[in-house]
């Protein structure tokens, strides 16, 4: 279980509480009548949600929690202990302070605190629903010196963080740890991070066990050892983004196999953009979505077709149980240290994915050794009775001619009344024999049969039914390494590894490179040219490194952009070299001055067996003096490939001028150059994977304060590609940036602002062998801020722009116990074929009839968009500032308003560019999706005691992209509403809205409507005490379907009575709700259950009663039971019963 929720919630009262744990308000979202409903209609409350307009029927809530309740009880003095001693005179109360409430369960020395709940929901139209909530944080002293800390849940919160943020707030991690001293053991999950040493790099995300120790061998020498055993959560990869022009994402992350659908396990991400290392958040460098596996590029970092980008990360890997050992041990002394690692990671032979491995799945894969590539399995089975969920085939047999003669082929064909189902796999480009057909509509994506090529039999598809067969593999790591500190300072270091990996456990063909053995060694010095600590310095590196061809690190142990020094990638950063052994040496010699600067040379050779051969000679100078700052450094590479040779030029100056007596001004200019000359053989011809640019920048940039910050920069980009033996000119690009933030404060107002903006130009030369297209980019963001007046005048304002892509939505619903789903299938309203088509589930109107889940289902297909972003909020509130003033400005004071808009739109990027995101008039070709929320509200005596009004007005639009077109929703209405309290006992609220609700699907026009309708509804409140409240409500509601050749219309009349009384330590509540539906049209169709919402024509009778007990301090008990009576339909009974211990 995790933290996200997905409820669907009859609202009986305003104020309801809907969870036992605190609610994280960012997450919180309401969905009414199928479209997303207007912040301003409610407010969160810790775990209440607090309704403030008309009453819905029913919503649907998504959230996420914090695993504690923040509104528990937290004290320093009790006065539950105050008593009132009426004997004695001069004392009114009497405090015990030693005197505390009894805990559930009494440990000494020991803080805890923690819920545990059972509940259970049953009915006469739903399943048997059980479900139970255990969350408990401990720490304290457990004797003896022994200390213990503790967070064990049973709800895994969450299941994956959102990744928006840069640090993660993981409640999921379930451990116990126990410490005295120097010594630890900790068990559950965990993180363990690499140990001391070069070549063992990871990160492990862990269920089980891990052991720390460490003890002093004498003065100056401590010894360390650890060892773990646990589960491996995760299976390491490493992507290299092809990233697009313009284009900030979200891009696809896969797996190491190429899996499409991962989930990566959250904050194990790093990412690399140009060789620097980004930071994770809204505010920073990129977001990501762990359960999608996709990442998105913020208005920081313009990504551009020159962008190299390198994402490493660990996925969720259930094929198989994966065990993992780990050992370490250290010692280390004054002028020494050494150490010893072992790492060990195997998957089980049985297999524990969605579908175990047979016999001769297992016969395969000891056929294929390590050629995990051509392990495919067919996947084509009998129909198990699930017809309704899956697509169904059947197999057709034809008479194929190609390659001059005729064959009789087997493939498969959609059937509705099929008997075989099959799982599809992407398989590449012309390796398969089938594709996707979307004019097929059903619960899974659908695929035809591709006829080959009747010249040479080429398969055309790019889709097999087949399965993918993943082996088994074990991976181990040993190191052992140490240093020495030599007389007058430097040292020595030195390390060695034998690995093993096993690709294939099931397998012994190609066993003989799973060994393979790594040394490393290094040797420092320094120098002081003088006695002083200001003196000259002379420092000297030295180092050699040696990995025969089996060798297989863990994880990649060198810089990413290692290849890319060396010459051994494209422009991209991308290469493919086979295994082989390696020999890489290097020395450095640098000399520096205190506040002065340094000078660096260094000479490397890196040697390939029988692939390559290079020397690398590289110098860097740094100077700063009097202001300014000069960094240069450049570097010259000579290699030979075989019969092959390359050239490899970088050099690069930057040089800066702060300007003291302006405050701290600075003003800088950057030039670079790449230049890669890879030779044919035996020739001056260029290489086609030859490349060439030169880049230049120039930077004005002020002092950092907080009061203003601003910043400006132009950077300009000329590529060439390789032509005969020279280089011609292909791309320029030009980019103009401006940034900054400042704020202004008074005594009455503050005002903010912040943005960055980003304007990207590309030009194509005559030579364009990538075939790139000139174009245009925007990308940044404002923000403004502002309160005035002393909070008269409040708004908040940020804008975006930029672009990226969109993908296009697959669903598919998955049958669960009734009552304990989100959806429900409305096949009849349809074509009552038996078969699962997306535009047959509708939510719920009641829990009771959910049934089916809705799972998204993540495809590779993607929409190039320009984006808009925009959120506004503004608030008018003239008694902030006129509040306590008589004459005209008391009466203004009464009045006050509230906006909120927000909107996100994505066009696509052939379309036209719109900068004004209230541009909705748009074609159909053009829109890719929105989600706008307006909201306007008017209040007048918003917080008068006795009586206001209020008139708004709203509109929500959203529109989505799916494999099976696009689908819009809207509502637009309008409202006012007056209340009065004329009795200190009564209120009067009456409110009138009217407003257009309309659906539009692309391919469904069953699913088209636009009702209009108008509501009226009195309600009179009855508030006698604290403890007792009636509210008699009546709702008139007339709705009409608009569009041409439409009948539906129907008039509801709902009388509705609500009673509440809480006494101490307990609430009641009852409602009854007596519903007559005038409805004319066909009832059983799309339109006439949006608009009836799970009743029936006639008479609709609905009752619910609740009661909350406090059994106890530690004790609450929840029972609730609701039913109704629709139309003819049999009545519908339902219980639920929660008991919930707090400790």
């Amino acid at each position: 279980m995790s933290n996200r929720r997905e409820l669907s919630v009859e609202l009986s009262e305003r104020a309801t509480k809907i969870d036992s744990l605190t609610i994280v308000p960012e997450t919180f979202a309401v969905e009414l009548e199928g479209a997303p409903a207007d912040t301003s209609l409610y407010q969160i409350r810790n775990d209440s949600l607090i309704w403030h307009g008309k009453l819905p029927a029913r919503v649907i809530l998504r959230y996420r929690v914090l695993p504690f309740d923040l509104e528990a009880p937290a004290f320093r003095l009790d006065t539950s202990t105050f008593q009132n001693q009426e004997k004695e005179a001069g004392a009114g109360l009497f405090y015990n302070p030693f005197e505390k409430e009894e805990p559930l369960i009494d440990f000494k020395g020991l803080d805890y605190n923690g819920t545990f709940s059972r509940g259970i929901s049953f009915g006469n139209n739903q399943d048997l629903v059980l479900n139970s909530r255990f969350n408990l944080q401990m720490a304290g002293q457990l004797g003896d010196g022994l200390e213990i800390a503790a967070a064990i849940t049973d709800e895994n919160i969450p299941l994956q963080a959102e990744g928006n943020t840069q640090q993660l707030r993981e409640f999921d991690k379930i451990f116990v740890r126990l410490r005295k001293g120097a010594t630890s053991l900790t068990a559950g999950d965990y993180e363990l991070a690499r140990p001391k040493g070069y070549f063992m790099q990871y990160n492990k995300k862990l269920q089980g066990a891990t052991f720390n120790t460490s003890t002093s061998l004498g003065e100056q020498t401590n010894f360390s050892a650890g060892g773990s055993v646990a589960i491996s959560r995760g299976q390491f990869s490493r992507n290299q983004i092809a990233q697009q022009e313009g284009n900030q994402g979200p891009y696809k992350l896969r797996g190491s196999q190429g899996e499409l659908i991962i989930i990566v396990l959250a904050g194990t991400e790093k990412v690399w953009l140009d060789g620097a290392l980004l930071t994770r958040g809204l505010e920073a460098d990129y977001t990501i979505d762990y359960n999608l596996g996709e990442i998105l590029f913020t208005h920081r970092r313009l990504i551009t077709k020159d962008s190299r980008i390198i994402v490493e990360f660990e996925y969720a890997d259930q094929s198989y149980v994966r065990t993992l050992t780990a050992a370490n041990t250290a010692v280390s002394g004054k002028h020494f240290e050494g150490y010893i690692n072992f790492f060990n990671q195997q998957d089980s032979r049985n297999s524990t994915g969605d579908e175990a491995l047979t016999n001769e799945d297992k016969r395969l894969l000891s056929l294929a050794g390590d050629d995990q590539v051509a392990a495919f399995s067919p996947s084509i089975d009998t129909l198990d009775g699930a017809g309704a969920t899956r697509a169904t085939y059947n197999m057709v047999e034809a008479t194929v001619r190609c390659g001059g003669k005729d064959t009789l082929i087997r493939y498969l064909q959609y059937d509705e009344t099929g008997k075989y189902v099959a799982r599809f796999t992407f398989v590449g480009a012309g390796n398969g024999d089938y594709e996707p057909d979307p004019g097929v509509i059903a619960n899974e994506r659908v695929y035809r049969w591709v006829q080959p090529d009747t010249t040479d039999c080429r398969m055309k598809g790019s889709y097999a039914p087949v399965k993918r067969l993943t082996a088994p593999r074990q991976q181990q790591l040993l190191t052992a390494g140490g240093a020495y500190q030599l007389p007058g300072g430097g040292w020595i270091r030195a390390e060695g590894a034998l690995s093993k990996l096993d690709l294939n456990r099931f397998s012994s063909l190609d066993s003989r490179d799973d060994h393979g053995l790594a040394f490393q060694a290094s040797l420092e010095k320094r120098w002081r040219l003088g006695r002083d600590s200001a003196a000259w310095a002379l420092n000297t590196t030295a180092g050699a490194e040696w990995l025969d061809e089996n060798f297989k690190p863990l994880n990649p142990y060198r810089d990413p952009d290692f290849l890319r020094d060396w010459n051994l990638t494209d422009v991209q950063g991308l290469s493919q070299l086979d295994p082989t052994g390696e020999l890489l040496t290097r020395m450095e010699i640098a000399l520096e001055k205190p506040g002065l600067g340094r000078l660096t040379y260094g000479l490397g050779s890196y040697d390939r067996k029988g692939q390559f051969q290079g020397v690398r000679q590289n110098g860097a100078l740094t100077m700063e003096t009097g202001g300014w700052r000069l960094d240069a450094k450049s570097s010259w590479l000579n290699a030979d490939q075989g019969a092959k040779t390359s050239r490899f030029q970088r050099p690069s100056v930057q040089l800066t001028k702060t300007f003291r007596k302006l405050g701290g001004w600075s003003l800088g200019a950057e030039a670079a150059r790449e230049k890669s000359e890879r030779f044919l053989p035996f020739s001056d011809t260029l290489e086609a994977t030859s490349f060439f640019y030169d880049r230049y920048k120039v930077q004005l940039s002020s002092p950092q304060k907080e009061s203003a910050q601003f910043g400006a920069a132009f950077n300009a980009r000329n590529d060439f590609a390789p032509s005969g033996v020279t280089f011609l000119p292909t791309t320029k690009a030009q980019e103009w940036n401006i940034n900054g933030q400042g704020q202004v404060k008074s005594t009455q107002s503050l005002f903010s602002t912040a943005g960055n903006l980003t304007y990207r130009r590309l030009e194509i030369g005559a030579l364009n062998p990538a075939a790139q297209q000139p174009g245009e980019t925007f990308l940044g963001r404002l923000d403004l801020n502002a309160s005035l007046w002393k909070g008269l005048f409040r708004s908040g304002t940020t804008y975006e722009i930029g672009s990226g892509q969109e993908p296009k939505v697959d669903f598919t619903y998955v049958k669960v116990t009734q009552g304990s789903g989100t959806h429900i299938w409305l096949d009849s309203l349809y074509n009552n074929d038996g078969k699962i088509q997306v535009n047959e589930m509708e939510p719920a109107p009641f829990q009771d009839l959910a049934d089916y889940v809705r799972v998204s289902v993540v495809t590779d297909d993607f929409i190039r968009t320009n984006n808009i972003g925009l959120n506004q909020s503004l608030q008018f509130e003239p008694r902030r500032q006129w509040g306590d003033d008589t004459g005209w400005k008391k009466v203004v004071s009464a009045l006050s308003t509230v906006s909120i808009i927000q909107i996100n739109r994505k066009t696509r990027e052939s379309g036209r560019i719109s900068w004004n995101p209230f541009d909705f008039d748009l074609p159909d070709s053009s829109l890719v999706s929105i989600t706008a929320n307006n909201r306007h509200t008017l209040f007048w005596n918003r917080t008068h005691p006795v009586w206001g009004l209020q008139f708004g007005t709203g509109d929500n639009r959203s529109r989505i992209v799916q494999t099976t077109g696009y689908e819009s929703r809207r509502l637009t209405d309008y409202s006012g509403l007056v209340r009065w309290n004329f009795n200190p006992d009564w209120s009067i609220n009456g409110q009138y809205k009217w407003g257009i609700k309309s659906s539009d699907s692309e391919f469904f026009n069953t699913r088209d409507y636009e009702l209009r309708f108008t509501e009226m509804q009195p309600e009179l409140t009855y508030l006698p005490s604290r403890k007792w409240r009636a509210i008699f409500r009546f709702t008139r509601r007339d709705d009409r379907n608009t569009l041409p050749g439409s009948v539906e219309k129907a008039l509801q009349n709902n009388l509705s009575l609500e009673a509440t009384y809480r006494p101490q330590q307990a609430a009641y509540s009852v409602r009854f709700s007596y519903v007559e539906v005038d409805f004319k049209g066909q009832a059983g169709s799309p339109v006439g259950f949006a608009i009836l919402n799970g009743l029936q024509p006639g008479r609709n009778l609905l009752w619910n009663l609740n009661l909350n007990r406090q059994l106890s301090a530690n004790l609450q008990l929840s029972l609730s039971y609701e039913g109704r009576k629709t139309g003819e339909a049999r009545v519908v009974h339902v219980g639920r019963a929660q008991v919930t211990a707090i400790f």
